[in-house]
């Protein structure tokens, strides 16, 4: 967030309808950072209770909801007499949803995506000015048609002058009233001639008064004209003067009678209504209802001249550290200075605009080729990288640039700035400060991570996770001794996923931490249920990501989860990584003891592929090494993989640790690993993964292999 917000949010909270009460404590919590206020509903009936009695400065309104869409809220609302602006927020890509919502006065329309809280400050801001915009639009407008309504009442007395004009004798007569117009004293000069008036008008404006004064005396004809004049007392202001012509008795033009307003009010007020609706208040750049008209109109010349035109999106990098640390009015600044300096990288006949926030637009128009608008990305990432010194501080901002051209990349404004857009986030995972083209496949590739991330938030509750189970098998007797289990997401329309195809989307959402307790329980659960079918106790291996174990209290959740499902702790083993054991090691060494004291065993999975310390290792509480399947896979032909597992092995014995190892496939793996004191593995070998009632057959019946 980047301008304080209008006066309007000071007065009166946000509104958030959503049914998923999380989510709304999400959006709740990161207005709040953003110094906002904001008041939650979960259902359309409570949002319209609370609106009976209490105003809202903006409503963001999920469309679905357990009782009504979104669409007749804003029906009920509106007979109600709110007229709050809204953004709606849906979790389906659907344009032809967008249309409609913006056709009902929707201010924006936000999809549920990997950015959403990202971008919800930015939009909620962009709202909340363009409402404090209209408002004073209206308040303009308002006063506008009053003051043209007293203008009215008064034109005679209030600065109108009246004047006349002798065609014959060349007298002209002032009122006193236009004396005061011009800044002068009534009857100086008393006599007053026709160069001498021309004179006090502006010299652009002089050629058509005269034309119009001069030919109203040929012709007869009455006139009405604007211009400027110098006052002796304001400078230039603005007058419109009308007259008419009266005949002598030959029929001739005898005398010329008429009025000059001062309407320099009335210029300035229309001017500065239409400064409001087209440009933005910060940087003076125009906004995002100028950059339509002009992007529109690029497109055409584009289409007409056979040229390409490009759609440049600029997002500034980690803006809102620099808001958070130096605060807002330094924020403006930057954004003014980064203004100016862009407007240097532009021609006169490109437009540069602001569409809130730190997000910048640039039309380039009259392109020959692809390479010249690269070039110019470039010149703004390299311009951009300067530092600039705001109150006493040396700032350094980088950008992101996503870009798409006409007309490859779309051949319509909307589709043109949204492909620019995903190419500006595609610059910004690559670790922003670069500059990325939009391509269909980034297209495909982002709507499906989209697809992913909205059917996640629910596939908890829905049951559409699941677990596997594949044996680890003590090679010398061929018992099952364990088993790890393995997390599948039953997806209604991409079929069964691996967690390569979503884990990463988990961690980037947040979602890991009710995912990966979810995985624990149902694991613990199972594991008791087969205990209590009468098969042999086993113990169940369960990965957590880096972030699971980061989280806070993680040993608390464990603690809970075993005593609701009455496994004992000796049989939950808790698998880790290398690079996860070696962030904050002091840290979780003592995270490690705690859940070591509660009985549970742990392990490091992929032994070998990280980047542990050796003399870290020994102070961990550890049970159990993993030999990553990418040195069993050629163990038996590749003499440093085969080095390397000795190694490991040797060094687990050493330290009075256990050794397993995954992906085991042959006879010949096996072999070589139990002749080298390796006796616990898992593999294709012995089992493929499993779901929970093959399992059980499998513990039944024993293992083939």
């Amino acid at each position: 967030m980047t301008e304080a917000p209008q006066d309007i949010t000071a007065k009166m909270p946000i509104l958030i309808i959503e049914d998923d009460a999380g989510f709304a404590d999400l959006m709740a919590s990161t207005l709040e950072d953003e110094g906002l206020t904001s008041h939650c509903a979960y259902c359309g009936k409570e949002a319209l209770e609370w609106l009976a009695f209490s105003a809202s400065s903006l409503i963001i309104i999920d469309y679905t909801l357990p009782d009504m869409t979104g669409a007749s809220i804003i029906e009920q609302m509106q007979e109600m007499g709110h007229t709050a602006p809204f953004i709606m927020v849906t979790g389906r890509d659907d344009s032809s949803l967008a249309v409609r919502m913006m056709k009902t006065g929707a201010c924006d329309f936000m999809l549920k995506d990997t950015t959403f809280l990202d971008r919800l400050p930015a939009v909620v801001t962009r709202a909340l000015h363009e409402a404090g915009t209209h408002e004073r639009l209206r308040r303009a407008e308002l006063s506008l048609r009053q003051s043209e309504a007293r203008l009215a009442r008064a034109q005679k007395i209030a600065r109108m002058g009246s004047w006349e004009w002798d065609i014959a004798s060349g007298d002209i007569y002032w009122s006193e009233e236009l004396y005061r117009i011009f800044g002068l004293t009534p009857g100086n000069p008393d006599k007053i001639h026709l160069d001498w008036v021309f004179n006090l008008v502006n010299p652009v404006d002089r050629p058509a008064f005269k034309k119009a004064l001069l030919g109203s005396a040929r012709s007869c004809q009455p006139f009405n004209i604007i211009y400027r004049i110098n006052s002796a007392t304001e400078g230039e202001i603005v007058v419109n003067s009308q007259g008419e012509v009266e005949r002598g008795e030959n029929g001739r033009p005898r005398f010329i009678s008429g009025t000059t307003l001062d309407i320099t009010a009335r210029i300035r007020a229309e001017s500065e209504i239409q400064q409001l609706i087209n440009y933005d208040t910060l940087t003076g750049l125009p906004n995002r209802n100028l950059l339509h008209d002009r992007l529109r109109l690029a497109i055409a010349q584009a289409a007409r001249e056979q040229h390409l035109m490009a759609v440049l999106i600029l997002d500034l990098d980690r803006f809102k550290r620099i808001n958070d640390t130096l605060g807002h009015r330094a924020g403006d600044k930057l954004l003014q200075a980064v203004s100016q300096r862009l407007l240097a990288c532009v021609r006169d006949s490109d437009t540069l605009a602001r569409l809130g926030g730190d997000e910048f637009v640039i039309l380039l128009s009259n392109v020959a080729q692809e390479e010249g608008i690269s070039s110019v990305a470039q010149k703004i990432l390299a311009v951009l990288a300067e530092p600039v010194y705001v109150d006493g501080h040396e700032i350094y901002t980088t950008a992101s640039i996503g870009i798409a051209v006409y007309p490859m990349d779309g051949e319509d404004g909307h589709v043109l700035l949204k492909h620019a857009d995903l190419a500006m986030y595609q610059a910004k995972e690559q670790d922003r400060n670069n500059v990325q083209f939009f391509s269909r496949e980034m297209n495909i590739k982002v709507l499906e991570r989209m697809i992913l991330e909205n059917s996640m938030r629910k596939a908890i509750e829905r049951e559409e996770f699941f677990l596997m189970y594949q044996p680890q098998v003590d090679a010398r007797s061929g018992r099952i001794v364990g088993m790890e289990a393995l997390l599948r997401w039953d997806h209604p329309d991409l079929g069964v996923l691996l967690p390569d195809k979503f884990i990463y989307l988990a961690e980037e959402t947040g979602m890991i931490i009710p995912l990966g307790e979810w995985v624990i329980r149902e694991a613990c659960r199972q594991n008791k249920e087969w205990q209590g079918q009468g098969f042999p106790p086993l113990r169940v291996a369960v990965n957590l990501s880096g972030k699971q174990f980061s989280q806070q209290r993680l040993d608390e959740a464990v603690a809970a989860i075993l005593m609701e499902t009455g496994l004992e702790p000796e049989w939950l083993e808790l698998e880790l990584t290398e690079s996860a054991l070696m962030k904050n090691v002091e840290e979780n060494i003592r995270l490690l003891c705690k859940l070591k004291e509660m009985g549970v065993s742990l392990s490091i999975d992929d032994f070998g592929t990280g980047y542990s310390s050796l003399s870290y290792l020994k102070h961990f509480p550890i049970s159990r090494l993993k030999i990553d399947r990418s040195f069993v896979r050629d163990i038996t032909t590749n003499p440093d993989d085969a080095a390397i597992a000795e190694i490991i092995i040797a060094m687990a014995q050493t330290l009075k640790l256990n050794v397993t190892a995954e992906g085991v496939e042959t006879r010949a793996q096996m072999e070589f690993l139990s002749f080298h004191n390796c006796v616990e593995m898992q593999g294709y070998l012995f089992s493929r993964p499993l779901r929970a009632g093959a399992f059980a057959e499998l513990l039944k019946n024993g293992l083939k292999y």
